[in-house]
Protein backbone atom coordinates (compact mmCIF):
# COMPACT_ATOMS: atom_id res chain seq x y z
CA UNK A 1 0.00 0.00 0.00
CA UNK A 2 1.21 3.66 -0.73
CA UNK A 3 0.30 6.29 1.31
CA UNK A 4 -0.63 10.10 -0.38
CA UNK A 5 -1.33 13.40 1.46
CA UNK A 6 -5.20 14.96 0.29
CA UNK A 7 -5.20 18.29 -0.45
CA UNK A 8 -8.47 18.44 -2.02
CA UNK A 9 -11.79 17.18 -1.85
CA UNK A 10 -14.81 17.97 -4.04
CA UNK A 11 -18.07 15.61 -4.00
CA UNK A 12 -20.09 15.04 -7.85
CA UNK A 13 -23.78 15.45 -6.87
CA UNK A 14 -26.37 14.07 -9.39
CA UNK A 15 -26.31 17.51 -11.56
CA UNK A 16 -22.28 16.78 -12.24
CA UNK A 17 -22.40 20.51 -9.70
CA UNK A 18 -19.24 19.92 -7.77
CA UNK A 19 -19.18 21.05 -4.05
CA UNK A 20 -15.76 21.39 -2.35
CA UNK A 21 -15.36 19.99 0.99
CA UNK A 22 -13.18 22.02 3.33
CA UNK A 23 -10.85 19.85 5.26
CA UNK A 24 -8.54 20.02 8.71
CA UNK A 25 -7.01 16.50 7.29
CA UNK A 26 -6.36 13.83 5.32
CA UNK A 27 -4.59 10.87 3.20
CA UNK A 28 -5.40 8.93 0.37
CA UNK A 29 -4.19 5.11 0.31
CA UNK A 30 -3.93 2.87 -2.64
CA UNK A 31 -4.50 -0.10 -1.49
CA UNK A 32 -2.30 -1.65 -4.51
CA UNK A 33 -4.74 -5.07 -4.51
CA UNK A 34 -4.61 -5.49 -8.90
CA UNK A 35 -8.58 -3.68 -8.37
CA UNK A 36 -7.22 0.20 -8.47
CA UNK A 37 -8.91 0.16 -5.33
CA UNK A 38 -8.12 3.62 -2.96
CA UNK A 39 -9.45 4.71 0.71
CA UNK A 40 -9.95 8.27 1.19
CA UNK A 41 -10.08 9.55 4.75
CA UNK A 42 -10.93 13.17 5.66
CA UNK A 43 -10.56 15.17 8.71
CA UNK A 44 -13.24 17.55 8.93
CA UNK A 45 -15.22 19.90 10.83
CA UNK A 46 -18.39 18.16 12.26
CA UNK A 47 -21.07 20.51 10.47
CA UNK A 48 -20.17 18.18 7.27
CA UNK A 49 -21.00 15.66 8.97
CA UNK A 50 -25.32 15.72 7.19
CA UNK A 51 -23.65 15.34 3.98
CA UNK A 52 -21.67 12.55 5.05
CA UNK A 53 -24.38 10.58 6.34
CA UNK A 54 -26.86 11.10 3.42
CA UNK A 55 -23.88 10.20 0.72
CA UNK A 56 -23.44 6.74 3.05
CA UNK A 57 -26.74 5.88 2.23
CA UNK A 58 -25.75 5.80 -1.71
CA UNK A 59 -24.23 3.00 -2.89
CA UNK A 60 -21.76 5.39 -4.67
CA UNK A 61 -21.26 8.90 -5.67
CA UNK A 62 -17.98 10.48 -7.73
CA UNK A 63 -15.48 12.30 -5.62
CA UNK A 64 -12.66 14.41 -7.11
CA UNK A 65 -9.94 14.50 -4.94
CA UNK A 66 -6.06 16.04 -5.21
CA UNK A 67 -3.36 14.51 -4.02
CA UNK A 68 -0.16 15.77 -2.66
CA UNK A 69 0.11 19.35 -4.32
CA UNK A 70 -2.65 21.34 -4.53
CA UNK A 71 -1.38 22.44 -8.18
CA UNK A 72 -2.26 18.76 -9.49
CA UNK A 73 -5.13 17.89 -11.26
CA UNK A 74 -7.74 16.44 -9.63
CA UNK A 75 -8.43 12.59 -9.79
CA UNK A 76 -12.20 11.49 -10.37
CA UNK A 77 -13.58 8.47 -7.96
CA UNK A 78 -16.28 6.76 -7.55
CA UNK A 79 -16.85 5.83 -4.09
CA UNK A 80 -18.64 4.86 -0.85
CA UNK A 81 -18.49 6.28 2.65
CA UNK A 82 -17.92 2.78 4.74
CA UNK A 83 -17.32 5.09 8.22
CA UNK A 84 -18.45 8.27 9.78
CA UNK A 85 -16.39 8.59 13.56
CA UNK A 86 -17.91 11.68 15.70
CA UNK A 87 -14.45 12.94 17.31
CA UNK A 88 -14.87 15.93 19.49
CA UNK A 89 -16.68 18.91 17.53
CA UNK A 90 -14.80 16.95 14.28
CA UNK A 91 -16.12 13.97 11.77
CA UNK A 92 -13.15 11.45 10.24
CA UNK A 93 -15.18 10.43 7.13
CA UNK A 94 -13.44 6.69 5.70
CA UNK A 95 -14.43 6.33 2.11
CA UNK A 96 -13.25 3.40 -0.48
CA UNK A 97 -13.64 2.95 -4.01
CA UNK A 98 -12.13 2.76 -7.26
CA UNK A 99 -9.99 5.76 -9.42
CA UNK A 100 -11.72 6.71 -12.65
CA UNK A 101 -9.56 6.60 -15.72
CA UNK A 102 -9.66 10.25 -16.48
CA UNK A 103 -10.81 10.26 -19.95
CA UNK A 104 -12.84 7.40 -20.78
CA UNK A 105 -14.71 6.51 -17.52
CA UNK A 106 -15.58 10.26 -16.61
CA UNK A 107 -17.45 10.45 -20.36
CA UNK A 108 -19.31 7.00 -19.79
CA UNK A 109 -20.14 8.43 -16.63
CA UNK A 110 -21.63 11.98 -17.77
CA UNK A 111 -23.04 10.33 -20.60
CA UNK A 112 -24.95 7.74 -18.54
CA UNK A 113 -25.82 10.46 -16.41
CA UNK A 114 -27.62 12.20 -19.39
CA UNK A 115 -29.25 9.45 -20.70
CA UNK A 116 -30.66 8.65 -17.41
CA UNK A 117 -32.13 11.76 -17.75
CA UNK A 118 -34.14 10.81 -21.06
CA UNK A 119 -31.71 13.20 -23.62
CA UNK A 120 -31.55 12.46 -26.93
CA UNK A 121 -29.78 13.54 -30.27
CA UNK A 122 -28.89 16.93 -30.02
CA UNK A 123 -29.85 17.76 -26.88
CA UNK A 124 -27.87 14.93 -25.49
CA UNK A 125 -25.15 15.86 -27.53
CA UNK A 126 -24.64 19.44 -26.38
CA UNK A 127 -25.71 18.90 -22.67
CA UNK A 128 -22.29 16.07 -23.14
CA UNK A 129 -19.66 18.76 -24.96
CA UNK A 130 -21.18 20.99 -21.75
CA UNK A 131 -20.58 18.75 -18.88
CA UNK A 132 -17.37 17.40 -20.09
CA UNK A 133 -15.91 21.06 -20.65
CA UNK A 134 -17.09 21.49 -17.17
CA UNK A 135 -15.03 18.83 -15.54
CA UNK A 136 -11.95 19.93 -17.52
CA UNK A 137 -12.21 23.37 -15.88
CA UNK A 138 -12.99 22.34 -12.53
CA UNK A 139 -9.92 23.28 -11.24
CA UNK A 140 -10.15 26.65 -12.54
CA UNK A 141 -11.86 28.43 -9.84
CA UNK A 142 -9.33 27.19 -7.10
CA UNK A 143 -6.73 28.37 -9.04
CA UNK A 144 -8.73 31.86 -9.18
CA UNK A 145 -8.37 31.98 -5.72
CA UNK A 146 -4.50 32.32 -5.07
Amino acid sequence: MKTFKLVGLSVIDGERQRQDIPFIDGLIINKEDGQNRWLVEAYLDDEYEPVFASLQQQPEFQLQVTITNPGNDPANMLVAVRSITKMNGHISVLMEGLMIPRRTRLAEIVLEGLVEKGLQGEALLQAFRQQMESQQNAKAPREAKR
